[in-house]
């Protein structure tokens, strides 16, 4: 008896430890992640940190899509946040908050009926902007970004294997990344090995010299 227990209770643990992978391959799949390390500190004085959830834009609607701020702003909080803190470091441009940049994207079409960015429609909206589409995920052009004052704003899975989500790197010590996550509300930078470290897309948007 104790031994044909033993056996149902191993198949049933291969069973869970199998759907576990699978699932974990599922979330993961079609898309290919980037480890990233620095490879030397960066440092920033004085990061503006947003949060997709505030109660002066959450609420918000991306454009004609059903979807809001607080919802689904986080790419556009992370541009705001970019825009700001490369604005109070080096002067360029100007400080703009999510709101503010999300009225400015619906007036202008950047956004499609999804809720997604059209990137060839952000330059009408900023047209003082430049914006960096990359092809890959590329480590060095992250660290050169970094160097110029500019901010590049990584696709992550929530945990490392959660729904995508993007956040704003701002600087680099001790070997890890830290970023604004516009659904964090510490008020600090947060360690991009919150999300295991691992980039799947880059975009940058700032402010031209």
């Amino acid at each position: 008896m104790k031994k044909k227990f033993a056996i149902v209770f191993a198949v049933c643990w291969a069973v869970l430890l199998g759907a576990g992978i699978g699932w974990k391959v599922y979330q993961n799949q079609g898309e290919r992640g980037v480890f990233l390390v620095p490879r030397r500190e960066h440092s920033v004085d004085d990061p503006v940190l947003y949060n997709q959830r505030d109660a002066g834009w959450s609420k918000d609607k991306l454009g004609d899509s059903p979807y809001t701020m607080g919802s689904s702003g986080c790419l556009t909080t992370c541009i705001a946040s970019a825009l700001s803190t490369q604005h109070k470091n080096t002067g360029a441009g100007r400080e703009i908050s999510p709101g503010e940049l999300n009225q400015l994207f619906g007036e202008s079409g950047v956004y499609n009926k999804s809720g997604d960015i059209v990137w060839e429609k952000v330059k009408e909206a900023l047209p003082d902007t430049e914006i960096l589409v990359a092809s890959e995920v590329d480590p060095q052009e992250i660290e050169d970004l970094l160097d110029e004052g500019r901010y590049p704003i990584v696709k992550v899975k929530i945990g490392g294997n959660g729904a995508s989500h993007w956040v704003a790197i701002m600087e680099a010590w001790d070997k890890l990344y830290r970023c604004m996550d516009p659904l964090d509300n510490s008020g600090h930078l947060i360690s991009l090995n919150d999300h295991e470290n691992v980039a799947y897309r880059m975009r940058c948007v700032y402010w031209a010299d």
